[in-house]
């Protein structure tokens, strides 16, 4: 994946580069996201291939609610009652 096809996506997604930084998972301030975004998108960084699996499954599903924010809702774990 280019940086342009990253940045591609996530305009069709319609999201800030920090709001994708938090989606994939970057923690810390919103300049620290934005600028590591950038870099990818500039193609000064190589996008690895673990996050460019997850920006075709959300250029395809969609970002989870929540996912963008800076303090996302715990993710739901099942109970064993609840199954796998």
């Amino acid at each position: 994946m280019t940086g342009s096809e990253m940045k591609s996506i996530r305009a069709a997604l319609g999201l800030s580069a920090v709001q994708l930084g938090r989606a994939v998972g970057y923690t810390g301030g919103d300049a620290t996201i934005a600028v590591m975004i950038s870099k990818y998108e500039n193609g000064s960084r190589t996008i690895p291939r673990h996050l460019e699996r997850l920006l075709h499954m959300f250029h395809w599903h969609g970002v989870p609610a929540g996912w963008t924010s800076k303090f996302p809702a715990d993710l739901h774990t099942p109970t064993t009652d609840e199954g796998p």
